[in-house]
């Protein structure tokens, strides 16, 4: 079986393809230099969202200050159908009366974003070909890029680097081997030109009399935190005449980080909510924790920390 030969390479339009060490017919595309993608307004595809929350003395959390960030960069990185039949014509000049191209071969592509020490998007074990990345950001990177970005002094950079496979010829035979390629995107984020692209939230200033609505956060299957997780369910209990008011709120792979539960009825704030959470598997088994107790805030962030446990958190049986 063929398999592209590492040392024996040529570059057509600045695009880098290596023959096959059995077939010199066959030829192997690198992947494409990745690029920041455009909205369908044609802006750059990128935007940051800020949620803040600072807890007040007719909440029962004054002092506590909670910030979370979002990064989300939309990267393209898959070459045009066109360039294809330009290298087999380049190809058949060279002398390769009927060229075959394929893709080149990728075992792992590392994405990290290059700001403030740097933080790893994810880790592929194939080729990635681009899309939304979406990166939380804790209170201290969160902070540091909002107040960059109003200084207009920000530009992050996106690293791709993807291992390219193929064989070399040690001492007569052809073993396997492999190639790195680095690829670096920056994004210049421009608050000025594109105002739209960010967002500041303070949570903590929507609640005044009552839990009318509930900002629900979940980032699990944002930092993939539990690999065979299908769906997290988060329901929510107001204590009312007669009987609690629950309302529930849904996520899953490809859904927003953020909810929203808006109750009919309004509550004393003086008097805490309960909620629990029940996690549904990718093999069908289901697992509901027990009810939880908050009180006096805004918010909700159900994410799975690995910092976090279970019996750090006030609970209350059903």
């Amino acid at each position: 079986m063929g398999a592209p030969d590492l040392d024996y390479f040529t570059d057509i339009r600045d695009v880098r393809i290596y023959r096959d060490h059995q077939n010199h017919s066959r030829w192997y595309i690198t992947p494409a230099m990745p690029v920041l993608g455009r909205q369908k307004d044609g802006t750059p595809d990128y935007s940051l969202a800020l949620y803040r929350y600072l807890g007040r003395k007719g909440t029962s959390d004054s002092g506590d200050f909670w910030v979370r960030g979002v990064l989300t960069l939309g990267i393209e990185h898959s070459r045009k159908p066109q360039i294809l039949p330009e290298m087999r014509k380049e190809l058949r000049s060279r002398g390769f009366s009927s060229p075959e191209i394929r893709s080149m071969p990728i075992s792992k592509t590392r994405i990290t974003l290059m700001f403030a020490g740097g933080q790893n998007f994810g880790t592929y074990n194939t080729r990635w070909t681009g899309g939304a990345l979406v990166l939380p950001l804790d209170a201290r990177d969160a902070e540091i890029l909002w107040d960059a970005v109003a200084a207009g002094q920000t530009q992050v950079s996106v690293s791709i680097d993807e291992t390219l496979t193929g064989v070399r010829k040690k001492q007569d035979q052809w073993e396997p081997d492999a190639v790195a390629q680095n690829r670096v995107v920056a994004v210049e984020m421009d608050i000025a030109a594109h105002p739209d692209h960010f967002q500041r939230t303070d949570l903590g200033a929507r609640m005044k009399k009552g839990y009318t609505g509930l900002d629900v956060f979940c980032f699990d299957f944002v930092e993939n935190l539990e690999e065979n997780l299908y769906a997290k369910i988060v329901e929510v209990a107001i204590p009312t005449a007669g009987r609690d008011l629950v309302e529930s709120v849904t996520f899953r792979t490809g859904s927003d980080y953020r909810g929203r539960i808006a109750f009919k009825l309004a509550k004393d704030l003086d008097q805490p909510y309960r909620y629990r959470i029940s996690r549904i598997y990718k093999d069908g088994s289901k697992k509901t924790g027990q009810w939880r107790q908050k009180t006096g805030e805004a918010l909700l962030d159900i994410t799975a920390y690995q910092n976090r446990t279970e019996e750090n958190q006030e609970t209350e049986e059903q």
